[in-house]
C-alpha cells in the first residue's frame, strides 16, 4: 500500500532533501570545523562549522562556540559574520541556519545583532537538569547578508 502511494507523485514533491533519480541521497560533506584566533593570542577563540549541507536546496546548518576565557567581547560576533561571509562568497549556498536553546542569551542576541531571522520555536525541546525549554531556529539569506555585513574583520 505504501509503495502504492509513493507513486502518487514524485519524491521531490515529499522531502526537501536531495534527490537523484527518484531516490533520496544522504548529504556527500562532512562537517567542516573552523577554528579562529584573536589577534596576539596563541590559544584557540573559537570555533565554527557547518554541517547537513543540501546542495537541492543549497542550504547548510552551523553551529559555533566562543572559549569561555574569550566571551563577552565582541570575538563570537566577528567570527559568525566572518565565516556566512566566507561561506556565501566560496559556496553556493543560498541559506545557512542555526538552532539555538532560548535561555543561550548571548547566542540569541548573537544572531539577532547580525540580523538573522528567527524562523520558529521549537517548543520545550531542549532539556536540560531535567528541565524543558524552547529552542529557537535563526537562518539568513545571502541577499539579506548583502544589505547587513559588507565587510567584516576578523577578531
Amino acid at each position: 500500500m505504501f509503495a502504492e502511494w509513493n507513486q502518487s507523485c514524485r519524491l521531490e514533491e515529499r522531502t526537501c532533501r536531495p534527490v537523484v533519480n527518484g531516490k533520496r541521497i544522504p548529504p556527500d560533506i562532512a562537517p567542516i570545523t573552523w577554528a579562529f584566533f584573536a589577534d596576539g593570542v596563541d590559544e584557540i577563540a573559537g570555533r565554527f562549522h557547518y554541517f547537513d549541507v543540501n546542495p537541492r536546496n543549497q542550504s547548510a546548518e552551523f553551529g559555533y562556540m566562543v572559549n569561555p576565557k574569550f566571551r563577552q567581547q565582541g570575538i563570537g560576533t566577528k567570527m559568525v559574520a566572518l565565516a556566512i561571509n566566507n561561506l556565501f562568497a566560496t559556496t553556493d549556498l543560498n541559506k545557512l541556519y542555526c538552532q539555538t536553546a532560548a535561555f543561550n542569551i548571548p547566542s540569541v542576541k548573537l544572531l539577532e545583532k547580525l540580523k538573522f531571522h528567527r524562523d520558529g520555536v521549537l517548543r520545550e525541546h531542549h532539556e536540560l537538569d531535567g528541565k524543558l525549554y524552547d529552542d529557537y531556529l535563526y537562518s539568513i539569506l545571502r541577499r539579506e547578508l548583502r544589505c547587513t555585513h559588507k565587510s567584516s574583520q576578523p577578531p
